[in-house]
């Protein structure tokens, strides 16, 4: 009999043991599980807050809420060009430029950014599986896509990604055969020819004031010296001359009451995520005449142009253009 007793409370004692164990496990297990999604929702709101707030050379600044960005994209393929599938063939983004808008003053400026800009471009098979990233031309980015909202949208995430993290909420694309459809539309585009450009039409002498119909506009944005480096850099200038002048037009009390009509003939060109009515607003914003462009240079690399931002120049351009300091 004491011999049994003795075994019973062997057991006895084994049984608490064993107890206290799990419940000692289970409570290092759940302190372990809440300290790391303590250390997870900390490092989300400091992610949050880092898109926010930035500290740079000792100040700090905060974004400026009043500031909106438009990706506008002038695409190199015909709208009824027959998309195969395939990686690399469904159109480049020939022209890149950013309305940088505040939605406060009603004012807006536009930022060029070279198609020839090397950033890395994500690589996606047919079944739209991403299969590697390799450095490229940033125009190249919206061949991996569909030719429609994929293109847009995986072109704006790497303009966001070159741009330090800005937030671009809306694009605008129009392909090539749109662009003529777009200055008919509207009753032409008036412009002043900056430069001598007589090598793409005898029209487009320097100082002359002409109004381009289709086929002159889409001479004017498209054309270029392929046999000098740096020839996209004055095509990109007559590009943003270009959409300036389209967006002038778009106020003139003529174009304002057939935006409905205009719209409808332009959306078999056109992909965007914005609203008719979001399109139309843009008519209130007063649009500087400066257009800027990223701080960098151009090389020759394998016989094509590559541009590269200056990094610092381009952290302050982008802290000046959607930030503001905050005084101490």
């Amino acid at each position: 009999m004491k011999k049994g007793k003795k075994l019973s409370d062997k057991k006895i004692i084994f049984w608490v043991l064993s107890i206290f164990c799990i419940l000692l496990i289970g409570a290092t297990v759940y302190t372990v599980l809440m300290s790391r999604k303590a250390s997870e929702e900390v490092q989300g709101e400091a992610q949050d807050t880092q898109d926010q707030f930035v500290t740079y050379n000792g100040k700090k600044y905060e974004k400026n809420p009043d500031i909106r960005m438009i990706l506008f994209l002038g695409v190199d393929k015909e709208s009824t060009a027959e998309l195969d599938g395939n990686p690399g063939t469904n159109g480049q983004s020939d022209s890149i430029n950013l309305l940088v808008l505040n939605t406060k003053e009603k004012t807006g400026q536009f930022l060029q950014i070279s198609r020839d800009t090397i950033v890395p471009i994500d690589v996606y098979d047919v079944q739209g599986e991403k299969i590697l990233t390799e450095e490229g031309q940033l125009a190249l980015q919206y061949a991996y896509g569909d030719g429609k909202e994929k293109s847009c949208r995986l072109t704006k995430e790497k303009v966001e990604e070159l741009l330090y993290g800005i937030s671009i909420p809306d694009y605008f694309a129009l392909t090539i055969d749109g662009i003529s459809v777009a200055a008919d539309a509207v009753g032409g585009i008036p412009i002043t020819v900056p430069k001598d450009y007589t090598y793409l039409d005898p029209a487009f002498q320097e100082g002359a004031e002409i109004t381009l119909n289709g086929r002159l506009t889409e001479t004017y944005v498209r054309g270029r010296n392929t046999e000098e480096l740096d020839s996209n850099v004055e095509r990109m200038e007559r590009q943003s001359q270009v959409m300036q002048a389209l967006l002038s037009q778009l106020k003139t009390e003529e174009v304002q009451e057939s935006y409905a009509s205009i719209y409808q003939k332009m959306q078999p060109y056109l992909v965007t995520n914005m609203s008719f009515e979001r399109l139309e607003s843009l008519a209130e914003y007063e649009i500087s005449d400066e257009i800027l462009t990223l701080p960098g240079e151009i090389k020759e690399e394998d016989g094509k142009a590559a541009f590269y931002p200056e990094e610092i120049k381009t952290r302050e351009f982008i802290l000046k253009l959607v930030y503001k300091e905050i005084e101490s």
